[in-house]
């Protein structure tokens, strides 16, 4: 950290890093805070990063423009380097390299899990065979594809793009073959979530949450806990917590 001081800058909520298509000649190490990118031609929100996570790589390739925006999500300290200090810290540390390009392949491998999320399928899971069908919606059941919409996953820094008027949150259920269409099985490591927990709504231009029936240790909204079955608003950058596991919602 002693060498990357002079590099640090300070970023606020809502700030804009860099646009897509920008020249890109610097690389960024995230020391706090979190940002997520963007894709401008459809406002699509591909992955959210927190601290020790890297961006910025196109500058590795020379002439490469940015590929995404990234817009600040909470209040950031971020390392940017130029490209020519980057290449002398890597000439002289392998241990920089080997984790720079670890961290790359985490972040490519979680747009990749989001890419195939998109397609309805899921690369991630051991247990889903690949004959499993997938659920099949009306298009009165889905969202105009104006409405964007999103929960931001803490845990994982997974985004989770919400498709339907109708959207059901919680575990997968292996011995019945539910499966709910924000899975939280694998963040949910402890078992707390209940199989369908809370239903996000859309209805009359709003979107509402609600816990569902039978749902076990408690549902939050921006710290409230929430009564079962009771519609509750919901706005941009509101804080959902199921049992331990906080989302971010963005509209």
């Amino acid at each position: 950290m002693e060498g990357f001081k002079q590099f640090i800058y300070e970023y606020s909520k809502g700030d804009i890093v860099f646009t897509e298509g920008d020249e890109q000649n610097h690389f960024y190490i995230i020391s706090k805070g979190r940002v997520q990118l963007k894709l401008n031609r459809n406002n699509l929100i591909m992955i959210a990063l927190g601290k020790g996570d890297f961006f910025g790589e196109e500058c590795l390739n020379e002439g490469q423009d940015a590929m995404f925006t990234v817009e600040v999500m909470e209040d950031a300290s971020i390392i940017k380097i130029p490209y020519p200090a980057l290449v002398e810290m890597m000439k002289k540390s392998r241990e920089i390299s080997l984790k720079i390009l670890k961290k790359l392949s985490e972040k490519n491998l979680k747009i990749l899990d989001y890419l195939f999320q998109m397609k309805g399928q899921d690369i991630t899971s051991d247990e889903q065979t690949p004959d499993e069908p997938l659920p099949e919606s009306s298009d009165a059941d889905l969202l105009d594809p104006s409405i964007q919409a999103y929960l931001v996953i803490q845990r994982s820094n997974r985004v989770v793009q919400i498709t339907r008027k109708a959207t059901y949150l919680g575990r997968r259920d292996y011995t019945s073959g539910f499966t709910p269409d924000i899975d939280l099985t694998k963040e949910d490591e402890e078992k707390y979530i209940s199989r369908k927990h809370a239903k996000i709504e859309f209805t009359k231009d709003r979107f509402y949450i609600s816990e569902e029936p039978g749902a076990i240790n408690g549902t939050f909204i921006n710290g409230e806990k929430m009564k079962t079955g009771v519609k509750y608003e919901l706005n941009n950058e509101d804080e959902l917590t199921l049992c331990h596991l906080s989302c971010v919602f963005k509209v």
